[in-house]
């Protein structure tokens, strides 16, 4: 065995246990992280301490912490240097905690400094009610406490300006009324005295609200098969296809949804299943966005309702306008059991009388029904029209019989024949002499007598009438009478 080398290990070992029994072990006096704050444009973080006051202090070690855990990011191998950016900080997307501890030049690690957060910002792009909802996490310093919190927004790429202040205690803000597809940017500052203490990360959303129609408006509330619709126009300049009826209740006094549609190109249609087509009602088409809030709403109208007394002969209609306000032109429709022909048109007025005995030979039905249209002056050819409910009128079982006519004076009383306000079932019509003799026989109801016989014009006088028939409610009537011809 070679003693020497043996006896030089051992004075070697001897002398190392003597230099580790001697080594430094007192810790460094923590530093003091006095701020914290993000650079909005770039994400980064930026740690400023007051030095450790030990003397023997060659560098800082820069820790992430969260809970009790403090993760070592880097280590600034100087005493002289008291600032720290931290380019991979994750402030750009949540609130981070640092702390920073001092080490000595036997490695001895002082315990962690106080504990700083960076303010971290965040937004809600509310698109329904074209906003943007701000909020952020405040800024703790003890040492330098916030008195203020400012607001900086940017468009477009453009500077930043405040826009809003706030006190320390206030951690959330709106952006109101902003413009659509337009860039947004933000950061918040927290400031002493005016003079800014941190900043928060920087974020951006872009705007997307939807462009409302300029105008709604109701085309024509109709009456289609006992049932209503409503057809709508709007202006085609929006992004919105979305729309809704809503009816009022005098009741309540409020508006309620009844119905809804999409529309396409600029036109828009809806059915209202189990509306009371007898009842006037007041309605309203709303455009309504992605967020299903109204965003512009017409101007109401009303389905009308067409009500008939029959008062003699004369039917009397009367029907309410569609609009609350403006003029209107009407069209009353007859329907005499052969289809629906225009009665009246143009009228201005809400009332209208007809006169059944003028057209009770054409009445080919036990009832007349009636309807009206309505529309608004100039309105285009083809355009919807406002359709009232129809009314059915139960005609009377009524005989007028003439007592005198001029069969020689052209003209509506040249002819002399029963008016009938319905059409029977069977009818005989006969003309005698006063000695008795049949001048003139018809079972056609809607056939007159002339005045002659045998193709020759009859002198003036008393002439005798018999008419025999059956009403449509089974009534059978027989009568007799005088007819006077006119010279």
């Amino acid at each position: 065995m070679n003693t020497t080398r043996l006896t030089a290990t051992s004075i070697a070992i001897v002398l190392l246990t003597l230099t580790l029994a001697g080594q430094d072990e007192t810790q460094p006096v923590s530093p003091v992280l006095d701020m914290v704050t993000v650079d909005p444009a770039t994400g980064f973080a930026t740690l400023t301490w007051l030095p450790s006051v030990s003397p023997d202090v060659g560098s800082y070690v820069i820790y992430t912490y969260s809970g009790s855990t403090a993760t070592a990011v880097d280590t600034v191998k100087s005493p002289y240097i008291y600032q720290y950016i931290h380019t991979g900080s994750a402030a750009r997307y949540q609130s981070v905690s640092y702390v920073v501890a001092a080490m000595d030049s036997s490695l001895n690690i002082s315990p962690l400094s106080n504990s700083l957060s960076t303010i971290f910002l965040s937004a809600v792009n509310d698109t329904c009610n074209s906003r943007v909802l701000l909020s952020w996490t405040p800024y703790e310093n003890n040492s330098h406490p916030a008195d203020a919190y400012s607001v900086l927004v940017a468009r477009d790429g453009g500077e930043e300006a405040v826009f809003e202040t706030a006190a320390p205690t206030v951690t959330s803000g709106i952006f109101d009324g902003y413009d659509p597809d337009t860039e947004y940017c933000f950061y918040v500052t927290a400031s002493e005295n005016a003079e800014i203490l941190s900043a928060s990360n920087r974020v951006c959303v872009i705007s997307k609200k939807e462009t409302a129609p300029g105008w709604v408006n109701i085309d024509a509330i109709r009456v289609v098969d006992g049932n209503l619709d409503l057809i709508a126009g709007y202006d085609q300049v929006t992004d919105i296809d979305n729309f809704s009826v809503v009816r009022y209740n005098p009741e309540t006094s409020s508006w309620s949804e009844v119905a809804t549609a999409t529309g396409s190109g600029g036109d828009v249609s809806f059915a209202l299943p189990g509306a009371d087509t007898a009842v006037v009602n007041l309605y309203a088409v709303t455009a309504v966005n992605n967020c299903g809030l109204s965003v512009i709403t017409s101007d109401p109208a009303k389905n009308i309702v067409l009500a008939s007394v029959l008062n003699g002969t004369h039917i009397e209609l009367r029907w309410n306008s569609p609009v609350v306000t403006g003029d209107m032109l009407y069209t009353v429709w007859r329907d005499k059991g052969d289809g629906w022909s225009e009665a009246v048109t143009f009228l201005s007025d809400t009332t209208w009388s007809d006169d059944y005995s003028l057209f009770v030979p054409g009445i080919t039905a036990p009832s007349v029904a009636y309807m009206v249209t309505a529309e608004a002056p100039g309105l285009p050819a083809g355009a919807p029209l406002h359709r009232s409910s129809a009314v059915d009128v139960q005609m009377p079982e009524n005989i007028f019989v003439p007592n005198a006519f001029t069969p020689a004076v052209p003209g509506p009383n040249e002819e002399f024949k029963p008016v009938l306000s319905f059409v029977p079932s069977d009818y005989e019509f006969m003309i005698f002499s006063r000695s008795g003799v049949m001048l003139f026989r018809t079972t056609d109801y809607g056939e007159g007598w002339n005045g002659s016989h045998n193709g020759a014009g009859l002198p003036s006088g008393v002439y005798l009438w018999s008419m025999r028939l059956h009403t449509p409610s089974g009534g059978h009537v027989e009568r007799t009478g005088t007819v006077t011809i006119l010279p």
